[in-house]
């Protein structure tokens, strides 16, 4: 079971809730009417307050951050100019722009905050925002000073359109000179209230900033989001709606500059490089016709095709012509050659001329005939001559006409071979040429690719300069609760009490704190594990005795459960014999012996009671009864048991064995050996032997008689008994040295204000009707023997 500290107070976690429920009665509870008055005036504290504090509204607003766009699809138009940053929106970001001093000034500045109206009613002061009197504008804000702050009052009258203020009578509605710069006074609204005192208060821009940027606050809706929630707490709500309005619309507005000013920039730049390029464009293409014109060309591929295609047609013309030429020669060659049987004529492919063509047939055909009439006629024929002559006179012009024919072809072969030779310089030439005109061209074409570029980038920028909007939207405009954000009437109400609850408890644990004296049962049951039999209550009635036959008092009542338990601690049959002891004196020892020993001869038990305190006697005087001869006579011999017996006045069961005399050695007297004689004597009379011992925190006594004991009842006192000594209590009852040692926890006295007792919670039962007032009825007087 382990232990827990409660202000200070240990509890046992194993009872919890019912031990700590106790421990809270037992140590708070008779403090209840101070709780109750703590309570009552933190009440009262918080009523005053919730009548004269100012009401603070909440206004909220919801803005929703987009990703960064360029307006009118120019994040893909203009993306490798990369026009708007190209960057996504960082939300961290934009809420710290949304909190930046330079948004805040330009609020400030469009909704000329810098004097607030405030109208000084009967319980508190209002802020008269936009349904007061007047309405101040400062149109030089750097001209207001900090020691020209604070706040002015001043008189508007309706009827000379003037305000008394600063000791100086302005008129409404010009513009005046003051300590604040100039200014210009509005009347607004219907002001009809006269008798109302008014006062203007006066902030800096920068005290208005600061109080702005401690009041706003802006977070993110959700982790993963891009919607933001804005905040700010107001005692004028219109206010703190155009405040956060106005910190959007400004917000909204420094995000379109900021891409119209990207955008401009980009137009700038853009102009300043057309203007560049079209000068080197010009010059490109100036070079590129320059050198057209000189090298004579228009398109070099296509000559160049057409240059190869005359060289093969040339060619092919050779070709023919060489073909004809060798056809002549054969013909010539069969003209010049002799007649003999069966020339064959040669073939005239691809000749074209009619002329030859006819005679080389004629001749062909006269030699046939020839041929023929040989074989038929003789030498001398006519015919025959006749054919021989008409031979002759073909071949020469057959020779003639090959001649002609092979003049002409050979000047065409000539004339296509000087053609073919110059066509195949030109084709040869064409490389380098169309080299010299792909670098012309090449910086032709990129000053004219990058001019076409800036013109589409031109008009792109024009576009989104004039497309540019907001990344953000408005979800939620600002709007301000209904009721006041605070004073919070239920918060106020409940912390004043829990203050005064916590104050009071404060102060009753530094009290209970303070004290180095056993205060609590829990304090006996922190520091020991002895039983505790029972709880005692304080008695301040002078009469030491307080249990009688008739008595009903809870302290009667107390006794007689510690009469009840004796038999539970130990005692019964033969073991009849009781210690009472404590830790130091005053702690009650001797007035727990007297009445339990009374309680236990109401019970019809024979009791003898024993003085055992032979250094500081208290029995005897308490009962009024001689102290001589006593215990310490009979231990040294010079008295009997009868001598020493004296019989109480109207109780036939007790008796009482006095100290005797004060002996100067009682520790030597006890272990003389004549203890264990008186005892087993008085064992032999009666039921109950009690002895009231020395405190065992001082002398050795109580040890000493321990061992002819049955059992201990250890005195601690509340308020008395030093904390300490329950360790000792702790030793004697791990040790045994007492026998079966229990704790009664003595003179428990009511505390606080309300008279609840310290102890256990359960010692008083007067609530139950069956306690009375103690009867003095002489039960106890001085034997007059």
């Amino acid at each position: 079971m382990q232990k827990v500290k409660v202000n200070g107070n240990p509890i046992q976690t194993g009872e919890t809730p019912q031990s700590l429920l106790t421990f809270i009665r037992s140590h708070y509870l008779p403090y209840w009417p101070l709780f109750a008055a703590a309570i009552a005036a933190a009440l009262a504290c918080a009523f005053l307050y919730l009548r004269y504090a100012t009401p603070l509204y909440k206004i909220s607003a919801v803005l929703l951050v987009q990703e960064a766009s360029n307006g009118l699809g120019a994040s893909d138009m203009l993306q490798s100019l990369d026009l708007m940053g190209g960057s996504k929106t960082i939300m961290e970001n934009e809420i710290e722009i949304l909190k930046s001093r330079t948004l805040t000034k330009s609020v400030i500045r469009k909704l000329n905050l810098y004097g607030e109206v405030i109208e000084k009613g009967k319980i508190r002061d209002v802020v008269r925002y936009q349904d007061g009197p007047l309405k101040f504008v400062f149109l030089e804000p750097d001209a207001i000073q900090p020691a020209a702050t604070g706040t002015w009052p001043f008189t508007y009258s309706k009827t000379t359109q003037q305000v008394a203020i600063d000791g100086k009578r302005l008129p409404v509605g010009d513009t005046v000179q003051t300590r604040w710069g100039k200014l210009l006074i509005l009347p607004q609204g219907n002001h009809t209230d006269t008798a109302a005192s008014y006062s203007l208060h006066l902030m800096t821009e920068k005290q208005w900033m600061q109080r702005i940027l401690a009041t706003i606050k802006i977070m993110p809706a959700a982790k993963a989001g891009s919607v933001v929630d804005l905040e700010y707490t107001d005692a004028a709500p219109n206010r703190g709606e155009d405040i956060l309005n106005e910190l959007i619309r400004e917000y909204n507005k420094a995000a379109v500059e900021d891409k119209n000013r990207t955008s401009a920039n980009t137009m700038s730049f853009v102009e300043e490089r057309l203007r560049i390029v079209s000068a080197e464009l010009g010059q490109a293409e100036t070079q590129v016709e320059k050198f057209k014109r000189t090298e004579g060309i228009v398109d070099i591929g296509e000559q160049s095709k057409l240059f190869l295609a005359s060289v093969q047609e040339n060619d092919r013309k050779i070709s023919e012509a060489n073909m004809q030429l060798s056809v002549l020669d054969a013909i010539e060659r069969y003209v010049v050659s002799q007649r003999t049987t069966g020339n064959i004529v040669p073939g005239t492919i691809g000749l074209t001329d009619a002329v030859l063509l006819e005679l080389v047939a004629k001749l062909s055909e006269t030699e046939l005939q020839l041929e023929r009439l040989r074989k038929t006629t003789g030498e001398n024929s006519p015919l025959l001559a006749s054919l021989n002559r008409q031979v002759e006179r073909l071949k020469p012009a057959i020779m003639e006409n090959i001649k002609s024919l092979r003049a002409n072809l050979e000047a065409g072969l000539t004339r296509l071979q000087t053609e073919n030779n110059r066509n195949m310089n030109i084709v040869r030439s064409v490389p380098g040429k169309e080299k010299a005109l792909l670098e012309v061209s090449r910086q032709q074409a990129i000053k004219n690719n990058i001019y076409t570029f800036l013109l589409q980038k031109r008009e792109e920028t024009s576009l989104a300069y004039a497309a540019a909007v907001s990344d953000s939207r408005i979800v939620d405009a600002a709007e301000s609760a209904a009721f006041p954000f605070s004073p919070q009437k239920p918060m106020v109400l409940g912390l004043s009490v829990l203050a005064a609850i916590a104050l009071v408890a404060g102060f009753v644990s530094l009290k209970d704190m303070m004290n180095s004296e056993v205060m609590f049962r829990a304090d006996i049951e922190k520091m020991t594990t002895a039983p505790i039999a029972a709880e005692i209550m304080y008695h301040d009635s002078k009469n030491p005795v307080v249990i009688s036959h008739d008595s009903r008092t809870a302290i009667a009542e107390q006794f007689r459960a510690l009469r009840t338990s004796l038999s539970y601690i130990g005692l019964n049959g033969d073991r009849k014999t009781l210690m009472v002891t404590s830790s130091i004196s005053g702690e009650g020892k001797s007035f727990i012996s007297v009445n339990l020993a009374v309680g236990l001869s109401l019970a019809g038990k024979k009791v003898a009671l024993l003085e055992f305190d032979l250094r500081k006697p208290m029995i005897s005087k308490m009962l009024n009864m001689r102290a001589v001869p006593g215990i310490s006579n009979y231990l040294v011999g010079r008295a009997s048991l009868q001598d020493i017996l004296q019989k109480i006045d109207n109780n036939e069961h007790l008796y009482l064995l006095p100290a005797g005399i004060i002996p100067p050695n009682p520790s030597e007297l006890i272990l003389n050996g004549q203890l264990e004689h008186l005892l087993n004597e008085l064992k032999e009379r009666f039921d109950y032997i009690i002895i009231d011992s020395a405190p065992v925190g001082l002398v050795t006594d109580a040890r000493l008689i321990a061992p002819f004991c049955d059992a201990t009842l250890y005195v601690v006192r509340h308020q008395r008994t030093p904390k300490h000594y329950l360790k000792l209590v702790e030793e004697l009852y791990q040790n045994r040295e007492l026998g079966k040692l229990n704790i009664v926890f003595n003179a428990i006295k009511r505390q606080g204000v309300a008279g609840y007792g310290y102890g256990s919670g359960y010692g008083d039962i007067n609530g139950y009707g069956y306690t009375e007032a103690v009867k003095k009825t002489g039960f106890f007087k001085r034997s007059t023997k």
